[in-house]
């Protein structure tokens, strides 16, 4: 599985999907189609895979609304759907915050080491330069 999972966050701190405005909702979805172009672009991607879990009968783990990106190439999953196995294994790796709480998690599995806070900072710095207000 490709170590990299973008996450498009809406700004307003919102449990669920249904709790967006129409407003936020179209931002939210007019991001992930942007910044979706730019990370399979950036990841030698021929496809993404774009996800939701919108409630905890969903598999969502933290109640904020949220869109996993995923750049997607041919045989990276043996069984194409084995992705989304891999995506409730993922969250044991995620990092959350909060102005609440700060909670780390550890790797899915033994063989990948964990990414550290300086390794997703890089990761977005290098993406970052894609993005700009007036873009």
């Amino acid at each position: 599985m490709t170590a990299l999972d973008v996450l498009v966050v809406s700004r307003r701190n919102v449990p669920r999907f249904k709790d967006l405005t129409p407003e936020e909702t179209a931002d939210m979805f007019l991001t992930t189609q942007k910044v979706g172009k730019v990370v399979e672009r950036e990841y030698n991607g021929t496809s993404l895979t774009i996800v939701m879990q919108d409630g905890l009968a969903a598999g969502q783990t933290i109640p904020h609304c949220h869109v996993h990106i995923i750049p997607r190439r041919f045989g990276d999953w043996a069984n194409n759907d084995d992705i989304y196995i891999d995506i409730d294994k993922t969250k044991l790796n995620e990092v959350y915050t909060t102005t609440e709480h700060t909670t780390a998690l550890k790797v899915d599995n033994e063989e990948r080491q964990p990414r550290t806070l300086e390794d997703m900072a890089k990761e977005a710095a290098n993406l970052r330069k894609f993005f700009t207000d007036a873009s």
